[in-house]
C-alpha cells in the first residue's frame, strides 16, 4: 500500500517536535507491520536528512505563504501528487482536508482548538473555516488528548466514532539510572550537588524571570546547596544569558550546552535530577513528562492543561506565571521524601496508560478503518 504523507506542517514544527515524532513513529510502525510505503510531500525548504527515513520517496513541491498558499497546498499541490503517484490513501497533518479522492486520515494540530482567545490569520484562518467539513470528509481523525477529542465531538457529533486519540509515548531507551551513574552526572554538572532541572523549551523571557524568582525564594527560605540546571530550546536565550549575569544565585545556576534532543530525554542530566521542572506547556504533547516518569524522576509542571490531564495526580501542578506557588512546590518536593516517592510511583502507573502497546492498538484501528 502506498500512502501520501503531508510533511509541510511537520517541517514548520521541526522533526524534534512531539507531534512530528508521533507521526513519524506511527508511519514507521505501519511500514514494519504492514509493509506500507510513503510518498512524503515536502515544500521547497526541505533538505535531505530533515525527516527520519521511511520506505518510499520524498517529493518536493513549491509552497506559497499565507492563507492562499495553504489553500493551494491542500487543494492543488497534494491532490496532484496523489494522482501522479497513484497513492491509495493520505495522511494530512495540518488538520485541513483538500480535494483528495482517496481515503484521508486527518491529523489535528497539537491543540485541536488553537484559535481560542486569538484572531485567526493565515493558516489558522483556513484551519478554522475548513474544520467542520474536514471532519466530515475524513475517513479517520486523529487528535492527541481526550480534551481535544471532546472538543472535536462538539463540532461534529455525528462523526465522534471516528475521532481517535493517539498520545505520545516514552522513549524506549530510557530507564532508571544507578546511584553510581547519578553521582557521576552530578559530579560533571553540579560539583556533586543535588539539582533541579528545568526544561525551558518554548519559554520566553517572562517565564524565565518567573523561574529565577521562584528559585530565589526557594534559596532564601531553604538555605540549601541545591542547584538549578537549565536545558532545552529557549526562545529568548540571549535574554536569559543577560539575566544570569546579575542574578544573585548565578553561581548555583548552570546552563546545559547540550542539544535539546540530548538533554531531553536522554539520561544525562535529566535522569539524575532531584526533580524536573516543566514551567510551560507550549505545544508539548507530553513526551518529556512521560520520559521523566520512565526515568523515575518526579515532575513539577504547568497545571491546568494537557500535563494535568495526563498526570491525574502524578505531578505537582503549578499555575503558569506564579513564582511564589512554584517556590512552594520546590520546597515541598525538597523536604518531603515521601512525596517524591509517591510521585515516582504514580508516574510509573500512568505510563501504563501511555504505553507503546496502546499506541500500536490505536494505530491498528486507524489503519483498518481508514484504509490508510
Amino acid at each position: 500500500m502506498l500512502i501520501l504523507l503531508d510533511c509541510r506542517p511537520l517541517q514548520a514544527a521541526g522533526p524534534d517536535a512531539d507531534r512530528s515524532r508521533i507521526i513519524f513513529s506511527a508511519a514507521a510502525a505501519l511500514s514494519a507491520s504492514a509493509g506500507i510505503e510513503w510518498v512524503m510531500v515536502a515544500d521547497h525548504r526541505y533538505r535531505p536528512g530533515l525527516f527520519p527515513a521511511l520506505p518510499g520517496r520524498v517529493v518536493i513541491r513549491r509552497a506559497l505563504p499565507g492563507r492562499a498558499g495553504w489553500r493551494w497546498w491542500y487543494d492543488r499541490q497534494l491532490p496532484r501528487v496523489a494522482t501522479q503517484m497513484g497513492v491509495e490513501g493520505a495522511w494530512l497533518t495540518g488538520g485541513i482536508t483538500g480535494e483528495m479522492r482517496v481515503p484521508v486520515c486527518l491529523w489535528m494540530p497539537d491543540r485541536a482548538n488553537p484559535l481560542a482567545g486569538g484572531k485567526p490569520r493565515g493558516y489558522a484562518a483556513l484551519y478554522k473555516s475548513r474544520l467542520k467539513p474536514g471532519l466530515e470528509h475524513a475517513a479517520e481523525v486523529v487528535c492527541h488528548s481526550q480534551r481535544d477529542r471532546v472538543w472535536l465531538e462538539g463540532i461534529g457529533a455525528e462523526r465522534k466514532a471516528k475521532i481517535r486519540v493517539l498520545a505520545a509515548v516514552a522513549d524506549e531507551s530510557i530507564g532508571i539510572l544507578s546511584p553510581a551513574e547519578k553521582e557521576k552526572i552530578k559530579a560533571e554538572h553540579t560539583e556533586g550537588k543535588e539539582y533541579f532541572l528545568a526544561d525551558l523549551t518554548g519559554c520566553g523571557e517572562e517565564e524565565a524571570v518567573n523561574l529565577l524568582k521562584a528559585f530565589s525564594l526557594f534559596k532564601n527560605r531553604q538555605r540549601s546547596q541545591m542547584r538549578l540546571v537549565l536545558g532545552g530550546r529557549m526562545e529568548a536565550r540571549e535574554g536569559m544569558v543577560e539575566l544570569l549575569k546579575t542574578y544573585r544565585f548565578r553561581q548555583d545556576v548552570g546552563w546545559s550546552e547540550r542539544a535539546p534532543d540530548v538533554v531531553w530525554p536522554a539520561g544525562a542530566p535529566a535522569g539524575a535530577a532531584y526533580a524536573v521542572l516543566l514551567p510551560i506547556e507550549g505545544n508539548s504533547l507530553g513526551a518529556t513528562l512521560l520520559n521523566m516518569w520512565k526515568a523515575g524522576v518526579p515532575v513539577i509542571a504547568a497545571g491546568g492543561g494537557l500535563f494535568e490531564e495526563m498526570a491525574q495526580g502524578a505531578i505537582l501542578g503549578v499555575a503558569p506565571g506564579d513564582p511564589v506557588a512554584l517556590a512552594a512546590q520546590l520546597m515541598r518536593i525538597y523536604k518531603e521524601e515521601d512525596l517524591r516517592q509517591e510521585l515516582t510511583c504514580k508516574g510509573f502507573e500512568r505510563l501504563k496508560v501511555y504505553s507503546r502497546e496502546n499506541f500500536l492498538q490505536v494505530l491498528r484501528v486507524i489503519t483498518e478503518i481508514a484504509a490508510c
